[in-house]
């Protein structure tokens, strides 16, 4: 004759549903962290196109600047020059001045400046390791081997001009549409 127990029927199923919830978390945890990193990547790659855009913008109006000098050639003396040029105040070469993506909201580039004074090429300060290694437009072809952004120098050589440029520190006002 079966012995009856009074009260609750034994349960081995104890702590189960515990460690489900528990490897639901952990699922769930890799899964966020993974599209965080994506997220990162992808904000990262944005960001280097936008370099590569500001950069070359300034590239172009400090060369289009130095070319249109009549007797003298020179660079500008400031970045405000590219916008309004004192030698000619209804000529511009930049819209709108562009702060430097990776500066993180300081908006500060490193102005390279040529033994005159003048403004050679602007460098980010971004000591991060660059996403892109190839595929650069034509005449960026030396930022594959560069391992930090700062190494992506917009620079403009003329000629007769000494290729040795002093940096200095500036500060742009933050303008983040193109």
């Amino acid at each position: 004759m079966p012995i009856l127990t009074v009260g609750k029927p034994r349960n081995n199923q104890r702590g189960f549903t515990y460690v489900m919830v528990l490897v639901a978390v952990v699922a769930l945890g890799i899964v966020v962290e993974t599209a965080t990193i994506q997220t990162s990547h992808i904000h990262q790659r944005e960001r280097e196109e936008e370099l590569l855009f500001r950069g070359q913008a300034y590239q172009h109006a400090i060369r289009a600047y130095y070319a249109s000098g009549k007797i003298t050639k020179t660079y500008p003396k400031s970045l405000e020059d590219l916008l309004t040029d004192p030698r000619a105040p209804n000529r511009h070469y930049l819209r709108a001045l562009y702060s430097d993506p990776f500066a993180r909201g300081k908006g500060e580039w490193v102005l390279m400046r040529a033994t005159d004074g003048g403004i050679m090429g602007v460098v980010s300060q971004c000591t991060d390791i660059p996403l892109k290694k190839n595929n650069f437009p034509i005449g960026l072809e030396k930022f594959e081997t560069a391992k930090t952004y700062a190494e992506w120098m917009f620079d403009v050589q003329a000629v007769g001009q000494p290729s040795v440029a002093v940096p200095a520190t500036t500060t742009v006002p933050n303008v983040n549409s193109r």
